[in-house]
């Protein structure tokens, strides 16, 4: 036992965790993990993932990596919120019940506010319903923020080609989308409506026959080979590593999916070799600004202005282009220009460290 405590206190303190919580209800089913990284800013809000994990400890090591990654994207968004994020073990097409999401909301309301749950992968605007029958800490209920998501990351698009090509016109131009999900197929749509070339892919046959009409559809294993002006990953993290950046046939990476570089040197790497990389926590905010904004529209007893969301989703651009500059003008100790993951996590972290000094943590 004090082996695991002493493994567990390590993997935290590596991030500067504030708080791991395990909830267990045997009558449910219910097996999920709460990742509260910092709250210095406020509350701290992320979705709840429902995902099958090879082991319970890949399950933590996922939590945290995306806990600490929503710290970063609310900041950087300017939000007056923390990173958390939860994850559900289980097959969400078999282990969904009424009673599962009521026993997990409980759980949520024991965090007294210092976690707010939304939707994520394997999870709905339905189940943040259920879980909203036990608990206020949750948003997502009138808004899905799968196409806020994609239209932000549409705008980022939009600001990588101006900052590549002098030109923020993506018309005629050719993005090659790994994932046709809510995010991902939403994107297609927009991109389709713009008058881009589309070529995408998903491990899901169904999914392809739906675009089938506004993208040339290839296998997955081919989309990073894809000679185009986009990659745009709205699919799983990590996708950007040692295997497939040597097949890259891009100018620019601009996509959805949380996590896209399997590791910091993979960015760096892009940077040498010409490629431009929109730090994936800040291109797909879009979502995140859309249920916190909801979120606090609940506390205030006022009606969702969508109009409003979106004309902020669009900061998107003037973020993205301010980064990309940074990433220009700041230098290593080996005098080269630091990747744009590294400038965008400085950008995040200067907000987080000057309101530091204010409060430590959020407490309700």
């Amino acid at each position: 036992m004090q082996l695991l405590q002493s493994f567990m206190f390590d993997l935290m303190q590596d991030d500067d965790f504030e708080e791991v919580v395990f909830f267990q209800d045997k009558n449910t089913g219910l097996k999920a993990i709460v990742a509260i990284h910092n709250t210095v800013l406020g509350p701290s809000l992320g979705g709840t993932r429902i995902c099958v994990y090879r082991t319970e400890l890949d399950a933590l090591r996922d939590v945290l990596r995306l806990a600490k990654a929503m710290t970063m994207k609310a900041s950087a968004a300017g939000l007056n919120l923390g990173g958390g994020k939860a994850v559900i073990i289980g097959d969400p097409k078999k282990i969904k019940s009424e009673a599962l999401f009521r026993s997990y909301g409980k759980f949520i309301e024991s965090l007294g506010g210092r976690y707010i749950t939304a939707e994520d992968v394997g999870t709905t605007v339905g189940d943040m319903r259920i879980i909203a029958t036990e608990t206020r800490h949750v948003t997502g209920i009138e808004l899905d923020p799968s196409p806020f998501t994609a239209y932000g990351v549409f705008q980022g698009i939009k600001a990588c080609v101006e900052y590549v090509y002098g030109d923020s016109n993506i018309e005629g131009l050719k993005v090659a989308v790994q994932g046709l999900g809510k995010v991902g197929g939403e994107l297609v749509r927009l991109l389709n409506e713009a008058g881009c070339h589309v070529i995408a892919t998903d491990v899901d046959t169904e999914k392809l026959r739906t675009f089938a009409d506004i993208a040339d559809i290839t296998k997955p294993s081919r989309i990073f080979s894809v000679k185009c002006d986009v990659f745009s990953p709205c699919a799983l993290g990590g996708v950007i590593n040692d295997g497939t950046i040597k097949k890259l046939k891009c100018r620019i990476i601009a996509g959805g999916a949380n996590n896209q570089l399997e590791s910091e040197r993979h960015g760096e790497k892009l940077t040498e070799l010409g490629i431009l990389y929109a730090p994936d926590y800040i291109i797909n905010a879009g979502g995140l600004i859309a249920v916190a904004r909801e979120y606090e529209c609940s506390l205030r007893h006022r009606e969702i202005n969508r109009k409003s969301i979106l004309r902020e989703i669009e900061g998107v651009k003037e973020r993205l282009i301010k980064i990309f500059r940074m990433s220009e003008e700041m230098v290593d100790r080996f005098g080269k220009s630091v990747s744009t993951q590294k400038a965008a996590d400085i950008f995040a972290m200067e907000r987080i460290e000057k309101v530091a000094g204010i409060r430590r943590m959020y407490l309700p």
